[in-house]
C-alpha cells in the first residue's frame, strides 16, 4: 500500500507546486485524484507515519496559500467594486450637467 501512499504525496506535492505559481484550477484538479486515492488508502492501510505527516506538512502549506489567494481575490473584488461605484458616480454627475 505504500505505493499509494507515495502517489498521494506526489499529487500534494504537486497541489502545493501548482498552488505556488497561482494555477489554482490545477490544484482542484488534482484534489479530486486525491481524494480518490485518499480514500482507498485510509480504508484499506493504517500506517505510514513518516508518509502521512509529509502529506500533512504539504497541505498545510497549500490550504494557506489557498487562504491568502482567496483573501488577496476578495480584496481585488472590493476594490473592482469601489471603482465601479466611484465610475458610476461620476458618469452620474457628468451626464446631469
Amino acid at each position: 500500500m505504500i505505493g499509494a501512499w507515495s502517489a498521494i504525496l506526489d499529487l500534494t506535492t504537486d497541489m502545493l507546486s501548482a498552488a505556488r505559481n497561482g494555477d489554482f484550477d490545477r490544484v482542484g484538479a488534482l484534489d479530486i485524484e486525491r481524494r480518490a486515492l485518499l480514500d482507498v488508502a485510509i480504508a484499506t492501510d493504517g500506517g505510514f507515519p513518516e508518509l502521512l505527516a509529509r502529506i500533512v506538512a504539504c497541505d498545510r502549506e497549500l490550504v494557506a496559500l489557498i487562504a491568502a489567494e482567496r483573501a488577496h481575490a476578495a480584496e481585488r473584488l472590493r476594490q473592482a467594486r469601489l471603482a465601479q461605484a466611484g465610475a458610476g458616480t461620476y458618469l452620474g454627475v457628468a451626464f446631469a450637467r
